[in-house]
């Protein structure tokens, strides 16, 4: 195997391990399934860069709790890993602020 093959063939076990690590996040929401049901078809097509748009949709949905500071930050490698650049991460980071001031001025 040429290095080449093998360095794209460590990114590529790299990007879907740390893609079925988030895979646990599915477990809550109305649209679980659905969504669970594509991210499955993309990561196990090798599409990865789909599999990480319908994470991040899922997780933006109104009524998905905000990602964990764990789930946040293997989000944001794996668009960094993929290089993947939209405002996913963003918006997820404001989700999740934006839920955490709400219950501070409760």
């Amino acid at each position: 195997m040429l290095p080449a093959e093998r360095g794209r063939d460590l990114h590529y076990a790299a990007s879907r391990t740390r893609l079925e690590s988030l895979r646990t996040g599915f477990s809550a929401g109305i649209k679980a399934d659905v969504y669970s049901t594509f991210f499955d078809d993309f990561v196990s097509n090798g599409e990865f860069g789909l599999a990480l748009e319908v994470l991040c949709d899922f997780f933006l949905e109104p009524d998905v709790r905000p990602v964990s500071d764990l789930e946040l930050h293997e989000i944001a490698a794996l668009h960094a890993l993929m290089e993947v650049q939209d405002q996913c991460f963003l918006r997820l980071r404001k989700k999740r602020q934006d839920f955490e001031s709400a219950h501070d001025h409760q």
